[in-house]
């Protein structure tokens, strides 16, 4: 131990000078493997292999595992705290080891024992998903890689806003050419139903103009659930994410990113890293719950394999308020459509993915300095407005659901029946977007009430869309003010900054005016449908719900393509396209004030 000690202590004094410089050529390379690796893992599932292309694809894989044992062991060799090194890559560590042991046994002994273990749960080609699955923890540490040389991105002066933008124009595009390929659909598919269909996953929004149940492969469903996963934790990852970019430097994008967070930006790592915690043990749980019911029952299959995969797609889909099903006809095919248990845990799945991670972190961590009042005390005012307006108008909608729909047999003729179904469209209309009942067969009145609550949707920093809660809930506060004749707009006995009201007539404008010009475009584009049709199906899209009257897969190729946009601007929310798009103002002085009447 001595002998290693001291020749790794002459190594180090020999490179001294380079060590920086070998850290900055490995996160190079490590780019660059990653990139190459996934293209290859793209190619190997897109197409159809031949014994020679299967095996080069396996040998490219295998080789850029290869290089990250090597390089973890280079960089703990050539570190300045070759500790300290360990105790921070402690994770990736345990991964190289595990995936050392694999190596070895796998291709030094040929004893394959992951397909030995797996196999005897029927799960099949768990080999290659274990290598899918690790390529994708290192691409994520690419990503952390690139975060150190951040000073190359500050120079396109996009800003965070404009980063949030081009992350998910590339993670669209991806997912385009992704679905594109010849493995991932049963039929090929074209161009615009490919782009509409990543899109809706990106933007987890449920839309959808074919039928993923029959018209993906299984690789293309799981091509659809990645982009689901990406598209759900992305616009508040990649906002903590970039931070670190501008850390010491340009106010401005710190001041951006703070009103997008509405968080502390000293706080915005720990909170990435809580965001992938809370997601996969949300996840996790919920897949727990499905997976158990689905093995004891065998309603859905009799094989592990088969429940272990719609336990997962599911739970999902569900926790990110996507809205997409594995089944024909979603929840409202034979299996699921009575099924309460099932919509129990979506529906619960839904509301912890509404109410935002912002919300669930300061329900799992109430600050101590609150003194040791009740726990609902010691949250945070936003936290407790937004847990009071998410159950308020769940409850309403349902409310107002069961009494409006109580005489149409589409909603059951049991009691019980119409109570969960009156819950079940509730809560999706808030972006959940699955559906226990055909749209179309609900009263004009119903319809209505659906269309306020998706243009409201769920919390800031949510897997959902819509002008968010806590717009709504400050609107609702100034116009009370105005008809009381208040000067200040007040939240809790708390007053609330002319600025956020501001921003938040400028969201609801905004919003209406998405909503109307998409009506308008499609009602040129497609006049055989309904007016209330087409205003249902953009307002779904612009609040990422995904619930439909069954237009959009025949809507022309102009109306999906203006879907697309909606359904992009709806994710990405209309306050971070205008700060990212505004113009500098002047604020060197201030205009003379005028009245305007408003009778």
């Amino acid at each position: 131990m001595r002998i290693f000690k001291r020749i790794r202590e002459h190594i180090k004094l020999a490179i001294w000078d380079y060590i920086d410089a070998i850290h900055s050529i490995f996160r190079w390379l490590s780019v660059a493997v990653s990139l190459f690796a996934m293209s290859i893992i793209f190619y190997y599932y897109g197409y159809a292999q031949t014994i020679q292309s299967a095996k080069f694809c396996n040998i490219v894989i295998l080789s850029s595992l290869f290089f990250y044992i090597i390089k973890y062991f280079i960089l703990f060799i050539f570190n300045k705290h070759s500790f300290r090194y360990l105790q921070r890559n402690w994770i990736e560590g345990v991964v190289i080891l595990i995936l050392g042991i694999w190596m070895i046994i796998t291709y030094t002994l040929e004893i394959n024992y992951l397909e030995l273990l797996f196999g005897s749960i029927q799960v099949k080609n768990f080999n290659h998903i274990a290598i899918i699955a690790v390529q994708l923890y290192f691409f994520i540490l690419m990503l952390t890689e690139i975060s150190h040389i951040g000073h190359f991105l500050g120079k396109l002066k996009l800003g965070p806003g404009g980063l949030l933008i081009g992350s998910f124009l590339i993670l669209i595009t991806l997912g385009t050419i992704l679905l594109l390929l010849p493995e991932m659909t049963t039929h090929g598919i074209s161009f615009i139903d490919a782009l509409f269909t990543a899109t809706s996953a990106c933007c987890i929004t449920g839309l959808s103009t074919i039928d993923i149940a029959t018209e993906l492969t299984i690789k293309g469903q799981l091509a659809l659930l990645l982009l689901i996963q990406l598209g759900g934790i992305n616009i508040i990852c990649f906002a903590t994410f970039f931070t670190s970019f501008y850390k010491g430097g340009n106010l401005r994008y710190q001041s951006i990113i703070k009103e997008l967070l509405a968080t502390n930006l000293q706080n915005s790592k720990r909170l990435t890293q809580e965001i992938f915690v809370y997601t996969f043990a949300i996840e996790l749980i919920g897949f727990a719950l499905i997976f158990a019911y689905l093995y004891f029952s065998e309603i859905y299959s009799s094989t592990i394999g088969d429940n272990i995969y719609f336990a997962a797609f599911h739970a999902i889909s569900s926790f990110n308020n996507a809205g997409f099903s594995i089944m024909s006809n979603g929840m409202q095919n034979p299996i699921l459509i009575n099924n309460y248990y099932i919509q129990t845990i979506t529906m619960l799945l839904a509301f912890l993915g509404g109410i935002g991670f912002l919300t669930i972190h300061d329900v799992l961590n109430p600050p101590k300095a609150r003194g040791n009042k009740h726990l609902w005390y010691r949250l945070q005012i936003s936290t407790r407005i937004i847990l009071k307006l998410s159950i308020l108008l769940w409850i309403g909608g349902a409310l107002f659901f069961f009494i409006l729909e109580y005489n149409n047999p589409i909603i059951g003729h049991r009691l019980i029946d119409k109570i969960y179904n009156a819950f079940f469209i509730s809560i999706s209309c808030r972006s959940l977007g699955f559906n226990t009942l055909p749209i179309g067969a609900l009263s004009n009145a119903t319809l209505l009430i659906m269309i306020i609550l998706m243009s409201i949707g769920t919390a800031s920093g949510s897997t959902g869309g819509g002008i968010k809660l806590s717009t709504f809930h400050i609107l609702i506060k100034s116009a009370w003010a105005t008809i009381k004749n208040k000067r200040q707009v007040s939240v809790a006995n708390r007053a609330v900054s002319f600025d956020l009201v501001n921003k938040s007539y400028v969201v609801l404008l905004f919003t209406i005016f998405m909503i109307l010009a998409g009506t308008v475009v499609l009602s040129i584009t497609d006049p055989e449908f309904s007016f209330l049709e087409i205003l249902f199906e953009v307002t779904s899209a612009c609040g990422t719900v995904g619930l439909s009257m069954g237009i959009s897969p025949f809507l022309s190729t102009l109306g999906k393509f203006v879907l697309v946009v909606f359904m992009y601007i709806g994710r990405i929310t209309v306050l971070t396209l205008v700060i990212s798009i505004a113009r500098k103002v002047f604020n060197g002085y201030s205009l003379a004030q005028t009245n305007l009447s408003l009778n």
